[in-house]
């Protein structure tokens, strides 16, 4: 449905030249929901403005449903974008118009009768689940209702993309569930495609099927979202899924000596992902009796990400050091992801060791 292919955006002054997007290629599949992640500065908003060229990039193609919007002549990217909808953070509704107003201005001019557009905004209503709110203005409503007429109105033309400008950022987080989970539903029954962009890594697992991190104007790393909580690559993508599985919090506990003591010459701590069905399996007991190795867990997690569980163990191997990297090598073999993330100073051996049988 949409292609970025090498789109740069360069803003100029007479003292300064940004180069807030830098050569991104990006593919979003027709009826997938995409998410772009990355803090502040990222470039990541500028990025979503490009697909609907609110931004003009600066050079690139902006290829959606077939059509390069780069080369559209004004009209006919007036009237392409009629089919690319887009929310944003703060809403942007009109303050003087009603619920029905609101969601029926972008029906204004399109040959429909009265009769027909009360209908239209009345079955889209219904979808957001604002019936009742028809005659109310944007004054009396709460954020997460503000939204949701928000959603109404960017529908209103039948798009076949919609890009969500940090859509939930501005709502508490019970709220931000109940759009979220409104955005999936309007994907699954509509079969739109959607562009989300976050700061939230919580906002992707929930309801992305892919996911693209930014940082500096470029896209470092980007995949299946499952496959990018299971194993990351960047280290700023790290950053991010520690944020749901709270890893930055247990290396802080890790990292004082009081928790776990000194580590000898024949302890190695490690992380381990089990994926789906093994994340019921006794593998941690397999390896003991096997390998005469004892195995002390730590912390341990289970995620939903995508109906699939996740399982997160931080486990204290204490053994030989044949026996630890058996150990590591037969998880490994059982596709189950193992990372040595704390060792005894002395044991530098034993840590590569450990880190070639991974590789």
């Amino acid at each position: 449905m949409i292609y970025l292919k090498d789109v740069k955006k360069v803003y100029e002054t007479k003292e300064h030249k940004i180069e807030a997007v830098k050569g991104v290629n990006l593919h979003v599949e027709a009826g997938k929901i995409m998410g772009i992640i990355g803090y502040s500065g990222a470039g990541k908003s500028t990025l979503i403005r490009c697909i609907n060229l609110l931004e003009s990039p600066t050079c690139g193609e902006v290829i959606v449903n077939g059509k390069n919007l780069t080369k559209l002549s004004p009209k006919e990217l007036r009237k392409t974008r009629e089919k690319i909808g887009m929310i944003f953070q703060h809403f942007n509704l009109m303050r003087s118009r009603n619920v029905f107003e609101n969601v029926a201005y972008p029906l204004k001019g399109k040959g429909l009768t009265k009769e027909q557009i009360k209908q239209k905004v009345e079955s889209l209503l219904e979808l957001v689940g604002l019936s009742d709110k028809i005659k109310v203005y944007p004054g009396e409503l709460s954020g997460g209702q503000k939204q949701r007429v928000a959603i109404a109105r960017a529908l209103a033309n039948d798009p076949q993309v919609l890009l969500c400008d940090e859509a939930t950022s501005a709502l508490d987080p019970q709220t931000t569930g109940s759009i979220l989970k409104l955005l999936k539903q309007i994907n699954e029954e509509l079969r739109l495609t959607i562009v989300i962009i976050t700061h939230q890594m919580e906002v992707v697992k929930e309801i992305c099927h892919k996911v693209a991190v930014m940082e500096g104007g470029e896209v470092i790393e980007e995949g299946d979202v499952l496959q990018i909580f299971i194993n990351p690559k960047a280290q700023m993508t790290k950053d991010f899924v520690s944020t749901v599985f709270h890893y930055d919090k247990i290396y802080e506990v890790l990292d004082k000596e009081s928790f776990i003591g000194e580590l000898t010459e024949e302890e190695v701590i490690a992380k381990i992902s089990f994926v789906g069905q093994k994340s019921g399996q006794a593998f941690i007991s397999k390896v003991s009796r096997k390998f005469k190795v004892d195995a002390s867990i730590l912390f341990g997690n289970i995620e939903i990400i995508q109906e699939v569980p996740i399982g997160n163990l931080i486990v204290k191997f204490n053994g030989s050091k044949e026996g630890i990297i058996q150990s590591m090598s037969y998880l490994k073999q059982n596709d189950i992801y193992v990372e040595v993330i704390k060792n005894a100073g002395t044991s530098e051996y034993l840590y590569a060791e450990c880190s070639r049988t991974l590789s």
